[in-house]
């Protein structure tokens, strides 16, 4: 089920990069428990235990930080083309990628938007797991015995932020068909965040806003757990490694759903663990609900339950 009109059917993957490949596999295969699907010619391509397509989140060895592209797939190969049809009638620099140069993946394209550098496919791989971590179920990938104590299940949400929010919201919308399942607002009376969707979840999306004029940073991306206890579970794992988490385990008031948040010591990559799922939502007639800060809080601390992360965002690197 995807957003009524949404030329976007879900969040795909997003890429970033690393200064050190080694410790970064280290981190999200060893110590988080993501399923390596191939290293290759200087790039880690991970996914989680439930996630279908041959990759959801690639870290590139670059000497570097900051994220590479978040990448969308389209409902069809038609909408793909369409959608790059009117990104060039707009004026927009659309960069045509082959199949193949990103591997398992088919062609794509990519485009800057409000600062930040988006891709978006149709076509994609979606290799079996190897036998011996094969699940019995035919419903899932990978089998409850190849995961450690944490082990994502499947990728969930990303998260932007930039000085032209507004902006940015109107597009997702417009040109994407993203529906507003939620957003906040300010004791000012100015919207501060967004929360989107193209799917049932509470959020496939979201963007809060900078100050006026600070450049466009990546804030997180988000894979899901099965339950609370699965978070408690992730700190222990993280305490055992003397990696201190950047916020949680908690609840947040904005989706309902309970989070941990974690960075890549090599990359500084922030990964959101959100378990719940929060809600599902299937009402065709959905009006967004507004929190203000006079219900939850400040903007960078609004949680029901627990101590948020610090919304330091991610650079994005220099071409």
């Amino acid at each position: 089920m995807t957003a009524h009109g949404a030329a976007v059917a879900k969040l795909g993957h997003v890429a970033a990069h690393t200064p050190d490949l080694d410790e970064s596999v280290w981190f999200f295969r060893d110590v988080l428990g993501f399923q390596l699907t191939e290293r290759a010619d200087g790039v880690a391509h991970f996914r989680g235990l439930r996630d279908w397509e041959h990759h959801t989140l690639s870290i590139i060895e670059s000497g570097q930080t900051g994220v590479d592209h978040v990448a969308f797939r389209m409902v069809s190969q038609e909408a793909l083309d369409d959608l790059a049809e009117r990104l060039e009638a707009d004026g927009d620099d659309v960069t045509y990628v082959d199949e193949g140069d990103e591997r398992g993946q088919g062609e794509a394209i990519r485009v800057e938007k409000f600062g930040h550098p988006y891709e978006f496919y149709y076509d994609v791989e979606k290799p079996e797991a190897p036998k011996e971590k094969r699940s019995r179920l035919k419903n899932r990938v990978y089998g409850e015995h190849v995961g450690n104590r944490i082990s994502p299940r499947r990728i969930d949400h990303a998260h932007v932020q930039d000085s032209v929010s507004p902006a940015h919201a109107e597009w997702l919308q417009e040109a994407l068909g993203f529906q507003i399942n939620e957003q906040y607002r300010t004791n000012d009376d100015e919207l501060w965040g967004w929360w989107f969707s193209v799917t049932p979840l509470p959020h496939d999306f979201a963007i809060h806003r900078l100050p006026e004029g600070e450049a466009p940073q990546f804030d997180h991306v988000s894979y899901h757990l099965d339950s609370l206890q699965d978070l408690w579970e992730a700190a222990n794992v993280l305490a055992e490694h003397g990696i201190e988490p950047d916020g949680g385990p908690g609840k947040h008031a904005i989706t309902s759903a309970n989070f941990l948040y974690v960075s890549d010591p090599a990359s500084e990559l922030c990964i959101e663990f959100f378990a719940g799922p929060g809600y599902l939502n299937f009402e065709p007639d959905w009006e967004p609900i507004e929190w203000t800060e006079a219900e939850i809080g400040g903007e960078t601390s609004h949680q029901w339950i627990g101590q948020g992360p610090g919304w330091e965002g991610l650079d994005y690197p220099d071409e």
